[in-house]
Formats: C-alpha cells, structure tokens, sequence
C-alpha cells in the first residue's frame, strides 16, 4: 500500500469520527451528491453547505450513527460501506450504505457520493 492510500484512508475513516475529525477532512469546495426523492436529497457545494445546510435538512435527528465496516482505496477514490442507524421524528431507520469519496492531493474530500440500501425506506425517514 502506498503513502497516499494509507494517508486517503486515514482521512475518509476521521469523517466517520465526529463533528471536528470530520470537519479537518473537507476540502473548502466539496461537492457532496446525496441520493433519492426527500428534503435533504441533492448536491451539496461548498463547505458551508455541507457542515450547515445538509444537517439543517436532517434535523432534527435524535440518533444517526454509523458503524464503518470497510474501507477500499483506489488511487484518489476511496468506498466504504457502513451501517447507519437513525431515529428523527419518531421514525427509525437502520441500514446498510456506502460512500465514494475523491480526495485532492492534499487528502481532503473533495466529492462524495452516498448509496444506500433501502433508498424508499430513507426517503421516507426524512420526508415529513
């Protein structure tokens, strides 16, 4: 493995840390891509849009937690697949997912896409 998988995996396993690990990995122009039909869905540009407006659109969430169980690297891509549960509204969400993130040469993410496993059961958990 080289230094830059190892450096790339290192940064994508701190967004899965908390608010300050995560935050010290995003680029200032991260365009974040996030799947299906409900509020928070769409494409998120900017760090300010990612760290504000993507979690205004979430809330209000009483649990989200994620559990990482893989991570591959590629070059400057790197998957992971986890397990998230989620309560927000009274409504339950637990399920498998995964992530494609791109990191500059620096090891920041500077574009992600999130799959899920049941997208009708997330849309329906952030919808209402």
């Amino acid at each position: 493995m080289t230094e830059q998988d190892e450096r790339n995996i290192k940064a994508v396993r701190l967004m899965y840390e908390g608010d300050e690990a995560e935050r010290s990995q995003i680029a200032p122009d991260i365009v974040w891509h996030v799947p299906g039909h409900n509020p928070v869905s769409g494409i998120y540009r900017g760090f300010d849009e990612y760290t504000r407006l993507m979690p205004s659109r979430m809330a209000p969430l009483t649990q989200w937690d994620f559990t990482l169980e893989d991570v591959m690297v590629n070059g400057d891509h790197v998957v992971t697949s986890f397990t998230v549960k989620g309560e927000r509204k009274g409504k339950r969400v637990d399920m498998r997912g995964a992530h494609i993130m791109r990191l500059n040469d620096a090891g920041q993410i500077v574009e992600g896409w999130g799959f899920a496993s049941d997208q009708d059961a997330l849309d329906e958990f952030f919808s209402g």
